[in-house]
């Protein structure tokens, strides 16, 4: 299912919005790759829904449970943001 994730690079900050109620991993992940990054969520349009952790699914939580989306959804958005961001340093 396509996504729309946008990065917003106001000085040395990027500000990234991504669709859906993200596990906080994934942020998290991703400011271990940067330093300078705010992430919001519930962004950009209709995909909405939990997007979960590997360990949510394992532990059966809730939101894993009611979930459109595989947890695999939050790695690759990390991934393609990380992408989008490297593509500002070019």
């Amino acid at each position: 299912m396509p996504a729309e994730i946008q990065v917003i690079k106001i000085g040395d900050w990027c500000i990234i919005a991504w669709p859906g109620e993200i596990f906080v991993e994934y942020a998290l992940e991703l400011k271990k790759r940067f330093d300078k990054v705010a992430v919001i969520t519930y962004a950009n349009g209709e995909l909405q829904g939990y997007i979960t952790t590997k360990e949510a699914v394992d532990k059966g939580y809730y939101e894993a449970g009611n979930s459109l989306f595989s947890w695999e959804s939050g790695v690759v958005l990390v991934d393609k943001t990380t992408e989008l961001i490297k593509g500002f340093a070019r």
